[in-house]
């Protein structure tokens, strides 16, 4: 491991003769990227490993001193791409497998009009408002040795503990209360060089974030993380009793459950209620979430029990879903926007459970009505003067047709017997 200078002589004809130049082809010998570490983490342990800070090296390596400022998690120009493939000597399939935006199919349905994806909990690295985007488990920090990284699914909105230790992810440091930035990572001052292990440590009072107090998960948290992590690793896989072929029309929607449980006004009574049901203690303000909040943007306690919930709807799907809306008198064109897609096994429960389409009567059939009134009345009769006449009409039919069901089927019975 180690970086080289090298300044090769390159010749090329002129009208006056042979020129020299000198080109710059400086190559440092990185590290490539874990299977599941996120882009920086992966360029920030290979600078703290030559002893640079990271956003120094991002300088060297793109010629941007602004480079390091962008959420190269996120994405990555096709330019910066190519400068620290040449200049880390890693393969650029390495490094996009890293980036959210270049594998993000099993999670989110990436159009390619826009750098954004879904689910990844923003970082706020362009505004100071204190975003807490990155989380982290201790355990899987010590397991890491003298080489600690940070993985993908810490970034991810619907991650909320360990699924392999069943520990409660954390977003902050757990001495100063900080976001966890391993962008700008700090040193002691008596060192004179970085060192990889900085990466664990808190970037404001540097408290070793391997020291962090273990915090059980509840045992729905894990379960529904459990299979989170394995949808989003796998692209498929079952959530209670439905099985998903396709993972990212699961993430779409519990996205849109969360989004109308959480963050929409609309969604507070079932809420309320499920939190009731399921006995948790969250404290929940909706005035205090603001307006249009997608679920990544959530602070972690809401989306812990978010989750939850989630899991035990989806457990006897679509049964306490729908249960669970009646009682709180909520319907279908309450809970579905018409500007947003909504999955097919989403739409399914609202449609043929929650929706109660009323009998429209044909124009034809309207006409018929005005002149049998007219005539039978000897006046004139305007069509919104019939609203009743209709409404009273097929409720009664409405009645009428069960009592006679009713009969019928006591009757099939009654010569069964």
């Amino acid at each position: 491991m180690g970086f080289c200078k090298r300044k090769p002589i390159s010749t090329f004809s002129t009208q006056r003769g042979i020129k020299e130049i000198e080109i710059n082809t400086d190559r440092y010998y990185c590290f490539p990227p874990f299977h599941d570490e996120l882009v920086t983490s992966w360029f920030a342990r290979n600078a703290l490993t030559f002893g640079m800070k990271p956003s120094a090296f991002a300088t060297i390596c793109t010629q941007n001193s602004d480079a390091w400022k962008s959420d190269w998690d996120v994405y990555l120009n096709a330019e910066t791409l190519n400068k620290l493939s040449m200049k880390c000597m890693v393969d650029e399939d390495l490094i996009k497998r890293s980036c959210f935006y270049y594998n993000c199919d099993y999670i989110y349905n990436q159009t390619e009009q826009t750098p954004q994806v879904k689910w990844v909990m923003p970082l706020g690295v362009r505004t100071s408002h204190k975003n807490y985007g990155l989380q982290y488990c201790p355990f899987c920090l010590i397991e890491d040795g003298d080489r600690p990284y940070f993985r993908r699914h810490w970034r991810l909105g619907f991650m909320t503990c360990c699924p392999f230790h069943q520990n409660q992810l954390r977003d902050r440091c757990p001495s100063c209360r900080n976001p966890i930035n391993i962008k700008r990572p700090q040193k002691p001052t008596k060192r004179a060089l970085y060192h990889p292990e900085d990466i664990a440590h808190c970037s404001k009072c540097g408290f070793d974030l391997r020291r962090t107090e273990y915090a059980p998960a509840l045992p729905d948290e894990y379960e529904i993380n459990r299979i989170n992590f394995t949808q989003s690793s796998l692209g498929y896989g079952n959530a209670g009793n439905l099985d998903f072929n396709y993972s990212n029309l699961y993430f779409e929607g519990i996205r849109r459950l969360i989004s109308f449980l959480v963050c929409s006004p609309k969604g507070e009574k079932l809420f309320l209620h499920l939190r009731n049901k399921l006995e948790l203690h969250q404290v929940y303000h909706r005035e205090l979430i603001g307006h249009n909040v997608e679920p990544e943007r959530l602070e972690i306690g809401l989306r812990r029990t978010a989750l939850i919930m989630i899991y035990y709807l989806l457990r006897d799907w679509p049964d306490t879903f729908v249960d669970a809306c009646k009682m709180n008198r909520l319907t279908s064109h309450l809970i579905k926007t018409p500007y947003l897609e909504f999955p097919f096994w989403v739409i399914d429960a609202l449609f043929f459970h929650l929706q109660h389409p009323k009998y429209s009567v044909h124009g034809e059939e309207k006409n018929n009505i005005i002149i049998y009134l007219e005539r039978k009345l000897g006046q004139t009769i305007k069509p919104n003067q019939i609203s009743r006449y209709l409404n009273h009409y097929f409720s009664s039919s409405t009645q009428i047709t069960e009592e006679e069901n009713l009969d019928e089927n006591t009757n099939n019975n009654d010569l069964i017997t």
